[in-house]
């Protein structure tokens, strides 16, 4: 058996943005919209640096992550159907 703790989603995406130093959008429950690269993070808090300033953020105030991707806006990333996804949802092609 492993007895390694499972690491959860929340740890895995933010060290995953943390050690690839992903450009990062994080929104606050009052709409502020903070953008940067991660620091550190733990258990309560997420340290966001943005222009060579560090801020404390409180887990408890972000309402959302969003990760850019390069040559991508994160507000249009929802509206691009994944590879290979167009017949899943799209319209049924009918055979003949």
């Amino acid at each position: 058996m492993d007895n390694k703790p499972a690491q959860n989603i929340q740890d895995s995406f933010l060290n995953t943005a943390r050690k690839d130093k992903m450009q990062i959008t994080i929104y606050l429950l009052s709409g502020v919209k903070l953008s940067g690269r991660i620091r550190s993070f733990d258990k309560y808090s997420v340290v966001l640096e943005t222009n060579n300033q560090e801020q404390l953020i409180f887990k408890h105030a972000i309402s959302t992550v969003v990760v850019s991707r390069a040559g991508h806006h994160p507000e249009h990333r929802t509206h691009h159907q994944p590879a290979g996804a167009e017949g899943e949802t799209g319209p049924a092609k009918s055979e003949g």
